[in-house]
């Protein structure tokens, strides 16, 4: 895994992370389930939860989580909605927290390949492999990098998979499974609620 943090992208590497980016990312709408595995380094201990995604160039990204509990997570310009198993709701509007607003931004960009944006708050990392391709992404921001380390995303024909360490080495690895795609077109901007 560390391996991709040797390959600091160049003038020369970006363009073929962006054709990369550009080759995963082509959709409207993608959908399918995930399995989250979240490990305690320091508990030596496994958590494990599983649910679905979608993820819309156009409407943001809607995360639920089925076992062992549920829970809803939607993201998008507007802001980051959340709903628990009791069926409470909390809204957090990006126009009133900068660092939700940042944190949205950050998630839609990595889900829709936005490289530019990413730039802006990561140090980005490119490996190609042979089957897709392996990115780094380590924040510049030191207050972001004591709770977020860096982050791996792992690609062959979509991404799949996501491994989000944290600044005590703990990682957090999604696995994207049953991807279903519709609508094969350029990226856009996504700008309303789900």
């Amino acid at each position: 895994m560390a391996d991709v943090f040797s390959h600091p992208v160049n003038k020369k590497s970006k363009p073929e992370l962006e054709k990369s980016l550009a080759k995963v990312m082509n959709y409207e709408v993608a959908s399918g389930n995930f399995k989250q595995t979240k490990s305690i380094k320091k508990r030596n201990r496994k958590f494990i939860s599983t649910g679905t995604f979608m993820i819309s160039k156009k409407n943001g990204i809607v995360w639920k989580t089925l076992k062992p509990i549920f829970s809803e997570l939607a993201l998008n310009n507007a802001g980051v909605f959340e709903r628990d198993s009791n069926g409470q709701s909390q809204m957090l509007l990006t126009k009133e927290n900068p660092m939700f607003a940042d944190f949205s931004s950050n998630i839609q960009a990595l889900f829709s390949g936005k490289i530019a944006q990413l730039e802006k708050n990561f140090n980005v990392y490119y490996e190609k492999q042979s089957c897709g391709f392996r990115m780094g992404l380590v924040p510049r921001e030191t207050m972001v990098r004591m709770v977020i380390a860096n982050v791996v995303i792992e690609a062959c024909k979509n991404i799949d998979k996501v491994i989000i360490t944290d600044a005590e080495e703990s990682p957090v690895t999604l696995e994207f499974l049953n991807y279903k795609i519709v609508g094969k077109a350029a990226p856009k901007r996504m700008s309303s609620a789900p």
